[in-house]
């Protein structure tokens, strides 16, 4: 006497085979597919300013994130700004704004190079504001 599987167990047995490499294969293609470029970290700049405002004189340094605000103040007044990478790794966008109080007394967006002095004077004689930067990129 020999046994013999019936069909259905020979069927289910395939059946099975199938959906193992159905999953192993789309488990394959979605890890490919998954696979995404590196991201390249924003670059930084060192920012080196002189700063006349009111009468009172400043050099602040700041560490900034392409693309992230920094702040600088003295007396009343206050930079906002942030530095942005622009078309080749010599060139940067500067942007921001100036105020005095509450108020906004102006927004500059400058074009510099870099390792190169950039200037924005705002109001007159008898309340000036004076801000030179040069812009670093540090690696």
């Amino acid at each position: 006497m020999s046994l013999q599987l019936s069909p259905a167990g020979i069927v289910r047995r395939l059946a099975g085979r199938c959906i193992a490499t159905v999953l192993v294969a789309g488990s394959f293609t979605g890890a490919l597919s998954a696979h995404a470029d590196p991201v390249t970290a924003a670059p930084t700049y060192a920012v080196a300013m002189a700063m006349e405002a009111g009468g009172e004189k400043s050099a602040p340094r700041v560490l900034a994130k392409a693309g992230e605000q920094f702040a600088i103040a003295s007396g009343d007044w206050r930079v906002e700004m942030t530095v942005r990478q622009g078309k080749t790794p010599t060139d940067v966008w500067v942007a921001g704004k100036v105020l005095k109080g509450s108020n906004v007394v102006s927004t500059p967006t400058l074009m510099a190079h870099v390792n190169e002095k950039a200037v924005i004077k705002v109001g007159d004689s008898s309340d000036l504001f004076s801000l030179s930067m040069v812009v670093s990129p540090k690696p």
